[in-house]
């Protein structure tokens, strides 16, 4: 891909009480790894780790320290999906890249977390780089390469009793989504952003950001209550699963309120997920 980008690499899901969060994304069947903290930071994380890319919640774990902006964007925005992490093979290469086409990265930043493991803390470590706003429209991104992925890709850790086998993409809701597909195409190559009606759907790796409005959301999504909200955010992750039956009975053995769509989807609304509603789709 453009860049050296490889694909959606995580979402960060902020969280107003990170154990609340970790307690309901356990019932909805997925598999959390144990806690980590950034450290000299107040901030904490549980990871839903799948083969190729995962889903972060984050949230305060020691009130009063630096929080990198959270407890703002709590305050502003509430919970929700409120950043995109996009993969790369080589941080230093895609900075370079990225500068070459005019984009204005910042310089590579080292990152290290404490992961919590029952036989004692380890040290996942990252590369980040950071995109203007401008560089990223209607979305708030940056790019990680992970240093040290085997300490977060435990087998038992790959494997959700939902049946989630991968983190498909997102559905950010903004006002004018065709402004955004040449920016995007842009940022992720050529072909990678494709304008259908008023949607962009922009294609990184085997992912995709599908911007839409709110009266398209409504349409897309009928089944669910879609409370109005200060765009742009993220309304939705998407989930491929194998057997979409499966995870709905899942659900109804749980006690889990969700709906189907005619095609078979299983939607969780966003009041049951921490602001932002769950699809879980075995379309390829």
């Amino acid at each position: 891909m453009a860049h050296h980008l490889t694909g959606i690499d995580h979402t960060v899901l902020a969280a107003a009480d990170l154990e609340a969060a970790r307690a309901t994304y356990t019932r909805l069947g997925f598999t959390l790894t144990p806690r980590g903290r950034h450290i000299g930071w107040a901030t904490g994380n549980y990871c839903i780790m799948f083969p190729g890319n995962y889903v972060e919640l984050l949230g305060i774990a020691t009130p009063g320290g630096f929080t990198a902006g959270l407890e703002e964007t709590l305050k502003a925005k509430g919970e929700g999906v409120h950043k995109l992490v996009l993969g790369t093979d080589n941080a230093e290469a895609a900075r370079v890249a990225l500068a070459t086409s005019g984009f204005n990265p910042s310089e590579v930043q080292s990152l290290k977390r404490e992961l919590e493991l029952p036989e004692g803390t380890v040290l996942p470590a990252f590369s980040l780089v950071h995109l203007p706003p401008e560089a990223t429209p209607q979305a708030s991104i940056f790019l990680c390469q992970h240093l040290t992925p085997e300490l977060l890709r435990r087998p038992e850790w790959l494997v959700h009793p939902n049946g989630a086998e991968h983190l498909a993409g997102v559905v950010v809701v903004v006002d004018d989504p065709s402004a955004l597909e040449l920016p995007y195409e842009r940022l992720l190559g050529a072909g990678s952003a494709v304008r259908t009606d008023r949607l962009v759907a922009a294609r990184v790796g085997d992912e995709t950001i599908l911007f839409a409005t709110a009266d398209d959301l409504a349409t897309m999504f009928p089944d669910l209550n879609h409370a109005a909200r200060l765009t742009p955010y993220v309304a939705g992750m998407s989930f491929r699963v194998h057997n979409t039956e499966a995870v709905a009975t899942y659900f109804k053995a749980a006690g889990i309120a969700h709906e189907r769509s005619l095609d078979g989807t299983v939607l969780v609304p966003a009041e049951a997920a921490h602001g932002c509603f769950l699809e879980f789709s075995s379309r390829r």
